[in-house]
């Protein structure tokens, strides 16, 4: 079988681990396959993992930007020189735009997969007008793969057959428990109760919220928070030292996907935190997935994501999404050594079921088979 993988963003990357996580597995199952993404400053052509990659040389990976538009018309022409039929899937990772493929170059595909990661995220007219341009751009495909079935709403236009849930997963033997050398390059004490954010710093995730529930925290005990990620570390900067939070608070800045397990085992919980609206309610938790699978008690909003894979009190603990809730279940974890222990012990095992080579085996692949007949 010939696949290939389009998608706007890097590759591998922390923005695009679905599509590094399916193709490196395909390729490991004998599968030849493609890959089209960005590269920030140049273009062409490598191996990674047995996976060919062209690279589309693009500052920005925003998909509400011109970029989206060179990386298209580059792709397109690298597409072109392949023959007729020559994949057997094609599979594009949507954004704004990418419907062009399987409208000019059709034939080069037998089927073609429009897939999904997330919706909109920015609420209102906004979040309205992203699903329905993916609803739109998605009828140019053969074939729609979801990660979750709350999506499904979305292409209600479709027949069940022509929708499969591939879910999310984490790769088992990456993302482990281990030592970690990250407290020692941030002089942080051993013995200081860490707890650790890790993903987009960005406004409407209200990371804010992290910093005032350390502050409920430390009234009453010491701790630490690890903020990694980027798109606001200046703006959280001056509002840690502004609530008297700065020297409890520590920024790295972006991290390479592959340094990610690293700063996980560094720290004593991991607070998978987004606010609880409509939009994120159906946004699926990867960081979620990844923490229990090195082993950290997890304490997550109450999301609907959240809650397909934490159990209140057996694998994490589900709170609110205000500095109130947050910060009592950060002391809770603390102070209750027996629910912490339980919680470390429950983890790992709650996860087995979704490492990415099972999911490419068992879900990702006979969706292939089934979609080509």
């Amino acid at each position: 079988m010939r696949v290939c993988h389009i998608g706007f963003s890097r590759y591998p990357g922390i923005g695009s681990v679905a599509m590094y996580e399916y193709t490196r597995n395909l390729a490991k199952l004998g599968v030849d396959v493609q890959v089209m993404a960005t590269e920030e400053t140049e273009r062409g052509e490598k191996e990674i993992d047995d996976v060919k990659v062209f690279y589309v040389k693009s500052p920005s990976v925003k998909n509400l930007s011109v970029y989206p538009l060179p990386f298209t018309q580059q792709s397109l022409l690298f597409l072109k020189k392949f023959p007729d039929s020559y994949f057997d899937i094609i599979h594009v990772y949507h954004y704004p735009g990418c419907f062009l493929f399987p409208l000019f170059l059709r034939d080069k595909g037998k089927k073609w997969v429009f897939f999904t990661t997330s919706g909109p995220i920015r609420g209102g007219f906004i979040s309205k007008m992203g699903w329905r341009v993916q609803s739109y751009e998605s009828h140019y495909f053969d074939h729609i793969i979801l990660r979750d079935k709350s999506h499904i709403f979305t292409f209600s236009y479709r027949k069940d057959e022509d929708i499969t849930i591939v879910p999310i997963g984490a790769d088992l033997n990456y993302f482990s428990p281990g030592k970690s050398p990250i407290r020692k390059k941030y002089g942080i004490d051993p013995s200081t109760f860490l707890f650790l954010y890790a993903g987009s710093l960005n406004p409407l995730r209200r990371i804010e919220t992290l910093i005032e529930g350390l502050k409920v925290v430390t009234k009453k005990r010491d701790a630490a928070l690890m903020l990694v990620g980027d798109g606001g570390t200046e703006r959280l900067k001056k509002y840690a030292e502004a609530v008297g939070m700065k020297s409890h608070v520590y920024f790295t800045g972006g991290v390479p996907y592959t340094t990610v397990p690293s700063y996980m085992r560094c720290c004593n919980s991991f607070l998978s935190y987004v606010p609880v609206t409509p939009e994120f309610d159906i946004q699926p938790p990867l960081k979620t997935v990844e923490a229990l699978a090195c082993g950290l008690p997890v304490i997550a909003t109450n999301t609907l994501g959240n809650r397909r894979f934490i159990t209140h009190g057996e694998n994490g603990l589900l709170t609110g999404d205000d500095a109130v809730s947050l910060g009592n279940s950060m002391l809770e974890l603390m102070e209750n050594d027996a629910l912490r222990k339980r919680l470390e012990k429950n983890a790992r095992p709650s996860v087995v079921e979704h490492d990415w080579g099972a999911i490419v085996k068992n879900k990702l692949l006979p969706a292939y088979e089934r979609i080509l007949g």
